[in-house]
């Protein structure tokens, strides 16, 4: 796969260029050398963007030199203190220990430096990271979702994104680190007494061969906790931002057990994937142990035959514990990357997701001023589904003409809407705006010339001035209450305590479906783009809000094309033509009256929502 992408916008680029990167099966059990061919891929992938924070990154292991410095050291001086005490040469103490205190104030300054400059880098990286990740998922456009569940992509761009940190950043220091703790303690060994360096380095084998038996069990229960913790987080969304239905049906119960069941699964594979590092730390702690006791019984042989002395036995058990350190690190490497490079995959796989819809590169600005709509020969069916939502329709909607698209579930009302702002392409056929082919136009000029209205609008938790922004980035203070005025949002704003600077949101004011509904309309006024979508706009309202909103639509649409996604029949009262879905594929158009008399399914549908069959 290539890592130089296509993008869907020319104002959005991909200002890094990433290598290519092969992914690994997701029941892949790689050995040592597979994973370190992995790790240097991801790491290979993800290190442009380190690529700024170079020069801290070397500080950093400098760093790490002067602290492994200052730690042999401070080992060395304390064994001498040692010798210093059981010889009575306190004189010499004094002087050991002041240099002693010396080093440790040194050492905790060079370590506090270099914990505040990794937080710091590390946090820049983040940033990085997942500023990255969230804009391409949200220039590949909702259709993504096609392919990812919104709570697997939380668990994505959060707990993901912070393993495949800790595994680009922590690892190699860390890795740095006890490299060079390695070098300086076992070449102390070696200084104080060479035969015990060989004894101890002797039983390295060991400690390789117990991660070497752990590792792949570690990454195949890795692998699948995070595809089933991603498939749990997608349930806890859905189930969140369902609680109405669930209540309504009063399916709590049943919604909790299946939650419990996708927990337990999720449980299993995070339970089995700690038990083997607790298991490798318990068996590793016991190989040190023994170790070190052995050290120290060939050690006491040497004290008698009088080949050492007490303070460098001691400095020399000290260097040989501490070893213990790196050796169980690096050992614990390889089983930690099974992990790491799993979450890491799962992180590339969102950067590598490409956009069904490419934007040419000679694409021009549209620049609507009629707003006529022609549908020309348009087939169209989802991917990876074999209904065919739209099987050749052709149609012309005139510039100023408001036009009700009506149908049955999944017939292609909203569908159509969809290919009107290219979030899909068609399979064949073309839609053209005031005669302009919309693929040959960029994507922002093409959507900046549409106002839409969904059934859930979008806002963010900021200010309803800000939420207004969204629709108009320099819209003025009075196009901003024209708008709120003529979508009767104005009525609750204008007697709030900050009006337009109050917050909505998760931290601010809770306002009711409505009253969010024509706040979401007052942006589609703001907008004031020559082609206007109405997803069911004042479905969320009550009778007497409704009424105002249609007399405000009703000014709107003039001089303006106007879709109204119908779901309602009540909504289709005052548009000029209907378009109705048959869901075979192709439509009927006529007016309402027309429809009612030539289209049965059309008449039995409004029949059955009127309630004139059952009158009849």
């Amino acid at each position: 796969m290539s890592g130089r992408h296509s993008v869907p916008n020319k104002n959005y680029q991909q200002k890094i260029i990433r290598p290519q990167y092969q992914f690994m099966p997701h029941n892949a059990q790689p050995g040592l050398s597979q994973l370190l061919k992995a790790a240097r891929s991801i790491r290979a992938y993800v290190a442009p963007y380190l690529r700024a924070d170079n020069g801290f990154i070397v500080l950093m292991c400098l760093l790490l030199v002067g602290i492994t410095v200052a730690n042999t050291a401070m080992i060395w001086f304390v064994g001498s203190a040692v010798n210093h005490l059981t010889n009575s040469l306190f004189a010499q103490l004094t002087i050991t220990l002041a240099w002693l205190a010396i080093i440790v104030v040194l050492n905790q300054a060079m370590q506090f430096a270099y914990f505040y400059l990794f937080q710091w880098v590390y946090l820049r990286f983040v940033a990085r990271i997942r500023k990255a990740t969230l804009l391409h998922i949200m220039h590949l456009s909702y259709p993504i979702t096609d392919r990812f569940k919104k709570g697997d992509m939380m668990a994505r761009i959060t707990s993901d994104i912070d393993r495949l940190l800790t595994f680009i950043l922590d690892v190699p220091l860390n890795f740095l680190s006890h490299i060079l703790v390695l070098i300086f303690y076992i070449s102390m060994l070696f200084w104080i007494d060479w035969k015990l360096a060989v004894i101890a380095l002797c039983l390295s084998p060991v400690f390789y061969l117990s991660q070497h038996l752990l590792a792949p069990r570690k990454g195949r229960a890795a692998r699948h906790y995070y595809q089933r913790n991603g498939e749990l987080m997608s349930f806890e969304e859905q189930a969140l931002g369902n609680l109405r239905g669930i209540s309504s049906f009063t399916v709590e119960n049943k919604v909790s057990e299946k939650h419990h069941a996708l927990f337990d699964i999720a449980r299993h594979w995070a339970l089995k994937m700690r038990a083997i590092d607790i298991l490798y730390d318990r068996v590793f702690s016991v190989l040190i142990y023994l170790a070190g006791v052995f050290i120290v019984y060939m050690g006491i042989e040497d004290i008698e035959a009088g080949r050492l002395v007490v303070g460098t036995l001691v400095s020399f058990i000290v260097y040989l514990g501490y070893l213990s350190v790196p050796v169980r690190g690096i050992a614990q490497i390889p089983i930690q990357l099974q992990g790491d490079v799993s979450a890491a995959q799962r992180v590339i796989e969102l950067l590598e997701a490409q956009s069904g819809v490419i934007q040419d590169t000679a694409a021009a600005e549209l620049k609507a001023k009629q707003g006529a709509i022609t549908v020309d020969n348009l087939h169209f069916a989802y991917q990876g589904h074999e209904k065919v939502i739209f099987d050749g329709i052709s149609e012309n909607i005139e510039a100023g003409e408001c036009v009700a698209l009506v149908g049955p579930s999944g017939s292609g009302k909203s569908t159509l809407a969809n290919l009107l702002l290219r979030f899909y392409d068609p399979q064949q056929g073309e839609i053209r705006l005031d005669g302009v082919n919309i693929k040959s136009v960029t994507l922002n000029s093409l959507r900046n010339n549409i106002a839409i209205v969904w059934q859930e609008p979008f806002f963010i938790n900021d200010t309803i001035r800000e939420n207004l922004r969204l629709a108009k980035a320099d819209a003025s203070e009075q196009q901003m209450i024209d708008a709120c005025k003529a979508s009767f949002a104005w009525d609750y704003i204008e007697k709030l305590e900050h009006g337009l600077d109050s917050l909505i949101g998760a931290q601010g004011l809770s306002l009711s479906v409505g009253q969010f509904q024509r706040l979401a309309i007052a942006q589609a006024f703001l907008r004031d783009a020559p082609i206007l979508v109405l997803d069911e706009a004042s479905s969320a309202l009550d009778s007497q809000s409704e009424q105002m909103i249609v007399e405000a639509l009703s000014k709107l649409r003039k001089n303006r094309t106007t879709l109204i996604i119908a779901h309602r029949y009540s909504s289709i009262r005052s548009a000029d033509r209907v378009l109705y879905f048959n869901g075979d594929g192709t439509l009927t158009s006529g007016t309402h009256e027309e429809l009612l008399k030539s289209h049965p399914e059309y008449q039995q549908a409004v029949e059955w929502q009127t309630g004139a069959a059952k009158e009849k």
